[in-house]
Formats: C-alpha cells, sequence, structure tokens
C-alpha cells in the first residue's frame, strides 16, 4: 500500500513540476524598487514588484492573449511609467524596457516575435518622426509657450498637428512593409486592430486584405474585417450603405422611388436649434440655380425613437425631400451602417446611390453639386 502511495506521490509531482507556466523577468538596471502590472481588457491580472532592477513573474498562464504591461519605478512619478504590448504564453521571456520605444524582448514564442518584428519595422520607418512630435508635445507645455503671442504659438501648434497628421498617413505604409516582410503573421491582426481605421480606410482596407485567412479569424481580425466593410461604403466612389425604415405615411423607404441625379442624405434628430435652422434653409432653398435644383433630392433620415416627436419635427415630404425613420434612436442599423457619430451628417449620392462625398458640411452642398453637374 505505501508502495502506491508513493507511485502516485510520485505522479502528482511529476504533473506539477510538467504544468507549463509562463516565466517572465524584467530586468531594468536603473530600478531599484518598483513593480510590474500586468492587465488584460482594463482589468489588472497581477502586480509584482521588482527589486534591485529585476522582477519575475513565475505562474501559469490561464489563457495566452495580449497583455498590458507597465514597469513603474517607486522613486519616480507614475508619469514616468512605461507600458508597452506583449503577446503572453505559458513560455519563457525575458524584457528589457528602453527608455524610448518597444522594449527588447527574448522569448520562444512566435506571436511574440511577430509583434518585436513589427515595432521594430516602426521604429525603423517612423522612430525620427515619433520623437519630433513627443519633443514637440512636451515643449507646448512649457511656460515659455504660454508667454507666446497667440500668433506665433497658433502656429507652432498647427506645425506638431500637420507632423501628427503625416505620423497617421504613415501607419497602414508601415503595416504594408511589415506585412510584405511577415505574410503569415498572425499579430498583424492585432496590430490593425489597434489602428484608427476611419481616416484612411481604404489603405487599411488594402492592409487588411493582405491578412491570412488564419489571421482574419482570429478575434482581432474579425473585428477589422468587420470595422472596414462598413468604413468603405463611405469611401467616394463606393456604394453606400443601404437606409432602413418607413416614410412618414407608414411605406418601407424604397431608394429607387427616387428620381434625382444628386441626392443629399442627412442624418438628424429633433431638438437641436442648429438643426432646425438648417432645415430652414433647406426648405428655403439649398441649391440656388435652378436646372441644378431639378436634379437634387434629399432623404432627411430621423434618429428618434418617438413617432410622434419625429412626425412633429420633420419637415414635410415630398418626392423631392423625403422623411424617413425606423425609430430605434442610436440602435438604429443606419447610425452603425453610416458611422454617425454625431448629428447632423450629411452625405452626397449619385443616381447609382455611390458616395460623392462623406461628412459634407450644409453650407458646402450648393457648389459641390453645382460643380458635379458642370463636370457631366
Amino acid at each position: 500500500m505505501k508502495r502506491y502511495a508513493f507511485i502516485i506521490l510520485i505522479a502528482v509531482l511529476t504533473a506539477c513540476k510538467s504544468t507549463p507556466k509562463l516565466q517572465l523577468t524584467i530586468t531594468d538596471k536603473s530600478i531599484a524598487n518598483g513593480k510590474i502590472t500586468l492587465s488584460q481588457f482594463n482589468e489588472t491580472i497581477l502586480t509584482q514588484n521588482i527589486k534591485d532592477g529585476e522582477g519575475k513573474v513565475a505562474q501559469p498562464l490561464a489563457a495566452p492573449g495580449y497583455y498590458d504591461i507597465a514597469v513603474t519605478d517607486d522613486s519616480k512619478p507614475l508619469s514616468a511609467k512605461r507600458k508597452f504590448t506583449l503577446y503572453l504564453e505559458n513560455v519563457d521571456y525575458n524584457v528589457e524596457p528602453q527608455a524610448a520605444g518597444y522594449p527588447t524582448v527574448t522569448t520562444n514564442s512566435k506571436t511574440q516575435q511577430q509583434l518585436s518584428a513589427y515595432y521594430q519595422l516602426e521604429n525603423e520607418m517612423a522612430g525620427k518622426l515619433d520623437h519630433t512630435i513627443d519633443s514637440m508635445v512636451k515643449y507646448l507645455d512649457t511656460r515659455e509657450v504660454k508667454d507666446m503671442q497667440p500668433k506665433e504659438r497658433a502656429a507652432l501648434y498647427a506645425k506638431t498637428r500637420d507632423l501628427q497628421q503625416q505620423r497617421r498617413e504613415m501607419e497602414p505604409k508601415i503595416l504594408t512593409a511589415y506585412l510584405k516582410a511577415n505574410p503569415n503573421s498572425q499579430a498583424a491582426a492585432h496590430i490593425l486592430a489597434e489602428q484608427y481605421l476611419d481616416e484612411y480606410a481604404q489603405q487599411y482596407a488594402d492592409v487588411y486584405s493582405m491578412l491570412t485567412d488564419s489571421a482574419k479569424n482570429t478575434d482581432d481580425g474579425i473585428k477589422v474585417g468587420n470595422k472596414v466593410a462598413v468604413l468603405v461604403k463611405l469611401i467616394p466612389g463606393s456604394v453606400a450603405a443601404d437606409i432602413v425604415g418607413q416614410t412618414t405615411d407608414g411605406k418601407p423607404f424604397d431608394k429607387k422611388a427616387i428620381k434625382a441625379k444628386v441626392i443629399l442624405v442627412e442624418f438628424w434628430k429633433s431638438g437641436s436649434p442648429v438643426i432646425e435652422q438648417n432645415h430652414a434653409k433647406m426648405a428655403n432653398g439649398l441649391i440656388l440655380t435652378e436646372s441644378d435644383r431639378q436634379k437634387f433630392a434629399t432623404i432627411s433620415v430621423s434618429i428618434d425613437t418617438d413617432k410622434a416627436t419625429w412626425l412633429k419635427n420633420a419637415p414635410k415630404s415630398t418626392d423631392k425631400w423625403i422623411q424617413v425613420s425606423d425609430l430605434k434612436g442610436n440602435e438604429s442599423p443606419n447610425v452603425a451602417n453610416w458611422k454617425i457619430k454625431a448629428v447632423p451628417t450629411y452625405f452626397l449620392l449619385d443616381d447609382n446611390w455611390r458616395l460623392l462625398q462623406a461628412n459634407i458640411a450644409l453650407q458646402d452642398v450648393d457648389q459641390a453639386v453645382h460643380d458635379y453637374f458642370n463636370k457631366k
């Protein structure tokens, strides 16, 4: 009996010894005392002390995935903490945070190797620009800038915004170069999901098309795919999303019934003085040239939820100004499919339901319509 118990004990110890676990070592000799914090989805998973330049995490990880790491030095303010993302699984990691940029990571995790390769390329392509922007942002917060003449200060802010614009424009190019060098990267889907896709939708759609099917089927890949599918419909020349809802007489909206060469689609909601003023301008004649006006129509899509409120505030519906609502408010598929973030919002379409211009200002509609017909 004792022999059997001994065998069972050996089996248990062997099983415990062979259980895979995360072995994460973070080394920073400049930190005498500090902390490592692992978090995911804005929830802290664990906190581990750093002592004499080294902190270690050794425990089984419930699930592999992307984790946010924060390294803090107890002798410095919290604003000085260094943050980065690692793909963690139950293998060994040796991490050396850098003063700027992504840390040096040594590991057998292939996904983390892919992630490190991206950040290395990003630093090569945009590191100097990132440093310039960071320096300018810090400079803008100094007393010297605050004491500048308004015109001089405004010029400095404008220059910073221009550099930030250049940096955002570079990101799809960096991802394209990365995927050409790493065509089978799973990490690319996560990197893509972290970007602001709206501003350069077509470029990011092109990047998405470079992902492998495996990467597209990850949680991040599915999220990006769904968003890109909506965004490409808002690119000039693309077929716009459908509009769902009923007209004021209770009939389903049918875009085929619209007889116009250019269509203004308006998204609005009751209770806004700005929208009331805009409706007054539209009622008085938004399009100045008679020949343009004959080939122009408007669809006003309300995101109200109460039918009585909508009907009370909606302009009179005609064959040239059609009123539509599904009374679902912000839960309406119209809001999601047209990426409506504020009202009023306006779009110009042609008679093939293709987008001419997204997020156009109401005061620019007449000129845009006139220019369009002059080019035809």
